[in-house]
């Protein structure tokens, strides 16, 4: 396997898939002046670690609390259900308030959710008024009068009725039943549909309470609601736990007493909260999973004091829709809130947990015996004994030691992202907040500026740092929602493209310098770039697809190891370097015809199982075209760039020309083509039309970016230590960041410190680029073990 020593020597660039063999001693070179920072660069990281541990160990003891509901409620809907909807006033409380994130549902997404499901409604003018907007919202119909009919012909006044709809397209059918009293009709329909299979439901809304005020104030009619309640309660927690039904019981919001009809005068606050707080007694002992009390506290009220407006009925809708659908929706389509913990666990998690399991005993069985230089029980297994030197662990300990790292990476990945134990909070772009971390960023890496060892073209330290300083502008971009910006999504494509592109030029330059990669490197290759993306998309339960970039750069390899494999071959010093560039160009024009026609190649990933990890939750390749199709052009450009500078040298001296009106013309000449196209993609309206001008602008801006970035003497001898060393760890960092730095898959922010930003994002982010430092040592590790070689630190 290439190292980086061995690319400098033959003066390769690193590929984006190579990190370096030893990457602690690359945060040495960051540190030069040993006077003033006492501790080795290996001593420091693990120093760090041990106290990022400590501190989440003695976070996650501290939130007992946390730890209590996600037990007690699988399904962690009690934050979401304590009236943050509707119950602060129409805005709702601030986001950073809540353990996790609602969703809201539109009514696609819904009636998704509500397929072949049958759903009832029993209470009240309150609770008709959630089923009116219930149906509104699911069946997405424009007129009541269309969806509701009578069950039968109301003799009474019309609100007062049953009514119901059934529709076929989509198969959902809704009943409401008027229920103004908790008592002997609820719980004759409630026995029927018990002893009815066929008409079993999917969702049960219930609530009433003011008709019972009505009927009798006082402390009687509080006895009288409280045994009826009792009886339902205890009927509705038998259907629950017989069934798959959800409960969701509406307490009953405040009212406007100044705002009250006089015949409702005998509604107060006082005795609402007497009626709640019984319900509430009862409750907590009939409370069985797939049961929610929803809370809609001081919900905003229409003018006749009593019923909630348009707006709160469309919060509870939304409410009740997270609590039902999104455990039951595919995990791309949920975030964190009522997702569910127990019963979403997959047989790949018990797998990674049981190997998990296994291997950590096996480390520190290992690493015991290690440490008293004896290993009786486990022989060979433990320790290995090579000649004239100390017993070293064996490399199935070290496996065992990595997946133990990578184990606990996970473990913690899951906490933060997929349970309530984490608080996150909603992003808020602007301006000042985008900035500023990139000017701190920039003076970083400004400082940390050193001459290069190599001054060629496209060196490797000067792609590695080019990865650096993308990564982190992709980072601050993701961490403060800049997506909401056109521009800014702009920038983004085009540091995508220039990722694939030097991917490309560097596993071709590979191909020229190097001759044929083995299958083992090619093994390795793939095994590097995927692991850590494999392991998160077995425990997080997301497709392959969701971790788009770890595709993209994985074929883009396969690509370049096609094109080179072409005859003439990349490695074949005696044909005619020209006959590369035809082939280059020849599949410049093949790939630029696939953003036009893409069937023309997606036949190759659609047969089983290369199929299974393409496909969207459409089942179709939609997404992977679309993400493919963007950057397209950046392959053929890099492996174009190879072959001039690695076959053509008068190239590559023309550009390291010393001749300062050459060089001034020419980069004048590269910036105006660069920034001629950059203002008409930046001017583009819209997100598709910014990507049609970018596939077929990119290629443009790359090559005015190298051109000067190398034109000038001064660019191209020096490079930045610290963007270099964040390059070497890139590819971690970008997959680690949809959960780690961020949470619900880049939607949110994990918050580690409530109350204070400045500090909160410095936790965050330290623990984030420790966690990405743990899997790139321990996937360099693993292939190390897998070449043979046995691992030991070297400081």
């Amino acid at each position: 396997m290439m190292n980086l020593e061995t690319a400098a020597k033959h003066g390769l660039p690193a590929p984006l898939s190579t990190p370096r063999s030893s990457p602690v001693k690359q945060l040495a070179t960051v540190v030069p002046n040993r006077e003033w920072f006492p501790l080795h660069p290996a001593k420091f990281l693990q120093l760090m670690k041990s106290l990022a541990m400590v501190y989440l160990m003695a976070y996650l003891i501290t939130q007992r609390h946390q730890w209590q509901t996600m037990i007690r409620d699988k399904s962690k809907c009690d934050r979401i259900l304590d009236g943050y909807t509707v119950g602060r006033g129409e805005e709702g409380p601030p986001e950073h308030d809540l353990d996790c994130t609602p969703r809201h549902f539109d009514s696609q997404i819904a009636r998704t959710c509500f397929l072949n499901s049958k759903i009832l409604f029993i209470g009240d003018s309150r609770i008709r008024a959630l089923a009116d907007k219930f149906v509104l919202h699911s069946i997405n119909l424009d007129s009541k009068r269309e969806i509701w009919k009578s069950a039968v012909k109301p003799k009474v006044h019309p609100n007062h009725t049953n009514k119901t709809i059934t529709m076929k397209d989509p198969p959902i059918h809704v009943d409401f039943i008027w229920g103004p009293f908790v008592g002997e009709s609820w719980l004759l329909f409630l026995r029927y549909l018990q002893s009815n299979p066929l008409d079993s439901v999917d969702l049960i809304v219930a609530g009433a309470a003011l008709w019972s005020i009505l009927e009798d104030p006082s402390l009687d009619g509080l006895d009288k609601y409280k045994a009826d309640t009792e009886s339902v309660l205890r009927l509705l927690s038998s259907m629950v736990r017989e069934s798959d039904t959800n409960l969701v019981w509406v307490q009953q919001a405040f009212v406007n007493e100044s705002l009250l009809w006089p015949s409702r005068k005998n509604i107060t606050n006082a005795r609402i909260q007497m009626l709640n707080d019984a319900v509430d007694s009862i409750w907590r002992r009939f409370r069985t999973p797939g049961m929610f009390m929803f809370s809609p506290g001081h919900a905003p009220l229409l003018t006749d004091g009593a019923h909630y407006t348009d707006d709160a009925n469309d919060k509870t809708v939304q409410t009740i829709l997270n609590i039902h659908c999104n455990s039951r929706l595919p995990v791309t389509d949920r975030k964190t809130c009522c997702q569910g913990l127990l019963h979403s666990i997959t047989a790949p998690q018990v797998v990674l947990l049981v190997i998990f399991v296994c291997s950590t005993v096996i480390s520190f069985w290992g690493l015991w015996y290690r440490s008293r230089r004896s290993c009786p029980l486990l022989g060979s297994l433990c320790q290995s004994s090579i000649a004239g030197q100390q017993h070293v662990a064996s490399p199935v300990v070290m496996i065992c030691h990595c997946i133990t790292l990578l184990g606990i990476v996970l473990l913690y990945t899951y906490l933060a992202d997929r349970t309530p134990v984490f608080t996150k909070e909603e992003k808020h772009f602007n301006w000042t907040s985008f900035a500023v971390p990139l000017a701190i960023l920039g003076i970083l890496g400004f400082v940390t500026y050193q001459p290069v060892k190599d001054a060629s073209v496209l060196n490797r330290q000067q792609t590695c740092e080019t990865r650096g300083w993308m990564q982190l502008v992709l980072l601050v971009y993701h961490y403060t929602g800049g997506s909401k910006v056109l521009g800014l999504y702009y920038v983004v494509r085009l540091i995508v493209a220039m990722y694939i592109f030097l991917s490309a030029y560097g596993h071709y330059t590979y191909g020229l310098k190097r001759g044929a990669s083995s299958w083992s490197r090619v093994a390795e290759v793939l095994f590097r770039l995927n692991l850590y993306t494999v392991l998160l998309c077995l425990t997080m339960d997301v497709p392959y697809l969701h971790y788009y970039f770890v595709p993209l750069i994985s074929a883009c390899y396969l690509l370049v190891l096609l094109v080179a494999a072409i005859p003439p071959v990349a490695w074949d010093q005696n044909k005619s370097p020209w006959m590369q560039v035809l082939k280059a160009i020849c599949f410049t024009i093949v790939f630029a015809l696939y953003r036009i026609q893409p069937d023309m190649l997606n036949w190759i990933i659609s047969f089983p199982p290369l199929s299974q990890l393409f496909l969207d939750d459409d089942n179709s390749l939609h997404e992977w075209t679309f993400r493919f199709g963007l950057d397209i052009l950046a392959v053929p450009l890099g492996i174009l760039c190879a072959v001039m500078l690695h076959r053509f040298p008068q190239i590559n001296g023309w550009i390291c020309s010393r001749s300062v009106g050459r060089n001034l013309m020419t980069t004048l000449s590269a910036l105006t083509l660069a920034v001629y196209c950059g203002m008409m993609a930046t001017n583009c309206t819209s997100k598709p039309e910014c990507n049609l001008l970018h596939t077929y602008l990119s290629p443009i801006m790359l090559i005015g970016f190298v051109l000067v970035r190398n034109k000038w003497e001064p660019l191209r001898k020096h490079y930045s230590q610290f963007f270099d060393w964040v390059g070497i760890y890139s590819l971690e960092l970008f997959i680690a960041q949809y959960h780690v730095l961020l949470a619900n898959d880049t939607r949110s922010l994990l918050v580690l410190v409530e109350g204070n930003p400045i500090l909160n994002i410095c936790i965050v982010t330290t623990i984030f680029v420790l966690v990405s430092h743990t899997v790139a040592e321990c996937t360099q590790m693993l292939v190390s073990v897998m070449n043979g070689v046995t691992a030991q630190e070297n400081e």
